[in-house]
């Protein structure tokens, strides 16, 4: 408890800092601190055990010093007694978890230690933290950046991933080039821009097993194309080759090897009031890791040690309601599925209705239509243990959304955005479960009046339809912002329409929170509802709990 109290005393000293860098010899400190506690109660209804350390804290604690051109940084976490509930168990001690030395300089930047990167889409590799869902894919080693001109960019790296507080056993190194072709050979036309692009990306880890000839080294590419001009119109496209490796299968790497692709194409247009965008992916046995034993389909389900980034390619939702049944991307090959991976896209459309217009009214409509749909890849499976696949052969329908909202100022203090969300969720490729798939209706309603520049009222009504699963659900918010700082709101969703009464639960919830330049403290206490949280279409799954939730988040 020692160490659970100085890092609360430490937060407390934290916050009576002043907004800003702090200048130490010569140079600047910057920093944050981050910590979310929860206490965990026993809940009878919804049969939720007591843990045994009910206590359970996440802290971060980030310090950076910049002198000139040099900059040095290190991240210290502390889960206590234990990490809260939905992160990985490797996430079990207390120390300085991340740290760094960067130079920079006018055309070279070189950094030793942990660091984040991304090729481009991150089809091929991506690096970053989101502590919300519990990923942290920092590679700790050594990264170089040249950039000759200012529209070319050549990176190298070499590390290993993070895991835990530790790394992974493989190491993965890459290369990537990026340059501007018009800028290439006409340096001063900055108005149209046509990117090219070339990554790799090479994987290594020891086998030590007695399969001869097993694949230890992996060998992916990547090749892009992006435009964009002075018309509104964009367009970018990727295509990534992953190397041969063995898959896991029962926790045993199988006889045969495969490889894997990937295709993204993103096209759009944009003018003054209007704009339309339109994605399209396609992916085969793409999910790479920095270590053997966490690819197998099914098993990782904290997302730790993944080299590249496969977020789904759905609209990501804000509400209660709309974020029950949510898509995660199928990039796997999984045998006992017999899946190989996902094809699919969405198309977002913008649209304002002019102030003054029929539909515009005395202050303007906006309409946000978005549709997404997605597919297993048609592939046919041998009793040797390969496969068959078309490129655009789509197979086993997943997931498909269709929504749109209107966003509407009625009055200079009222304003009121509608949302419609029709679903189709697949849960026995979702969840694993065996149940059919179903088919869900959202409608939300989010009433927003101001009483003046300080104090605002918020309503959120809901309601889902769906005839499978726990069926009907009604929600309710109410948030009132006193002013810039005090924040309180109650809110309940209740799965009214469950066919076991017996089940038929609120999930309630109370809370508020005070912020002041860079310091932020909340507190809630209800109940949270067990599923998916996703955070840029990345999740990680939540068990059923009741509780207190206290969060602070201080800069400086």
């Amino acid at each position: 408890m020692k160490k659970i109290y100085g890092l609360l005393m430490l937060g407390f000293l934290a916050s009576n800092f002043s907004y800003g860098q702090i200048d130490v010899a010569g140079g600047t400190f910057s920093g944050g601190i981050e910590s979310t506690s929860q206490w965990y109660q026993y809940d009878e209804d919804l049969g939720f055990e007591q843990p045994d350390d009910p206590f359970r804290s996440n802290n971060y604690i980030r310090l950076d010093y910049n002198y000139g051109k040099f900059t040095a940084g290190l991240q210290y976490e502390a889960y206590l007694p234990s990490a809260l509930l939905g992160y990985s168990d490797r996430f079990n001690d207390n120390k300085i978890a991340n740290y760094y030395v960067n130079y920079k300089g006018e055309q070279l930047d070189i950094t030793a230690g942990n660091f984040y990167e991304q090729f481009g889409s991150g089809l091929i590799l991506r690096s970053w933290e989101d502590r919300q869902i519990g990923i942290n894919n920092s590679i700790r080693g050594v990264k170089v950046a040249y950039t000759p001109n200012d529209f070319t960019t050549v990176k190298g790296l070499i590390g290993k991933n993070r895991l835990g507080f530790e790394t992974t056993a493989g190491t993965v190194g890459g290369i990537d080039v990026e340059t501007n072709l018009v800028r290439l050979f006409d340096k001063e036309n900055y108005k149209n821009s046509v990117t090219a692009g070339f990554s790799y990306v090479g994987q290594h880890e020891d086998y030590t097993g007695g399969v001869e000839d097993f694949p230890q080294n992996v060998n992916n590419y990547s090749m892009r194309l992006g435009y964009s001009g002075n018309f509104g119109l964009y367009a970018d496209a990727e295509y990534v080759i992953k190397g041969e490796q063995a898959a896991l299968f029962s926790g045993m790497p199988t006889e045969n090897y495969y490889d894997g692709n990937a295709f993204l194409l993103n096209m759009g247009y944009s003018t003054k009031g209007f704009g339309v965008n339109a994605t399209f992916r396609r992916l085969e046995n793409m999910g790479m890791y920095g270590q053997r034993d966490l690819s197998e389909a099914g098993e990782n389900i904290y997302n730790e040690g993944i080299v590249n980034y496969l977020p789904a390619l759905t609209r990501q939702h804000d509400y209660l309601l709309t974020n029950i049944y949510v898509y995660q991307a199928q990039p796997q090959l999984n045998f006992e599925l017999e899946e190989v991976g996902e094809i699919g896209g969405q198309v977002d459309i913008f649209y304002n209705f002019a102030k003054g217009s029929f539909l515009g009214g005395k202050y303007g409509t906006k309409l946000a239509v978005n549709a997404s749909y997605w597919n297993g890849l048609n592939a046919t499976f041998n009793d040797d243990m390969t496969y068959e696949t078309n490129f655009f052969d789509f197979g086993r329908k997943f997931f498909h959304d269709v929504n749109f909202e209107i966003n509407k100022k009625w009055t200079d203090k009222f304003s009121s955005i509608i949302t419609y969300m029709h679903q189709y969720y697949d849960r026995g490729v979702m969840e694993g479960v065996t149940y059919s798939p179903l088919v869900a209706n959202v409608v939300v309603g989010d009433f927003l009046y101001k009483f003046n520049s300080k104090n605002s009222v918020r309503f959120e009504l809901q309601h889902l339809q769906t005839k499978r699963d726990r069926k009907n659900w009604a929600a309710a918010l109410v948030e009132y912002n006193l002013n810039q700082r005090w924040n309180f709101y109650i809110g309940d969703n209740y799965n009214y329409g469950n066919d076991d009464e017996d089940r038929r639960f609120h999930y309630y919830m109370v809370g508020g929170s005070y912020a002041k330049e860079s310091t932020r403290i909340a507190v809630n206490y209800g109940r949270q509802r067990g599923g998916l949280i996703c955070v840029g279409g990345v999740c990680r799954f939540v068990p059923e709990n009741t509780g207190f939730t206290l969060s602070l988040v201080k800069t400086f």
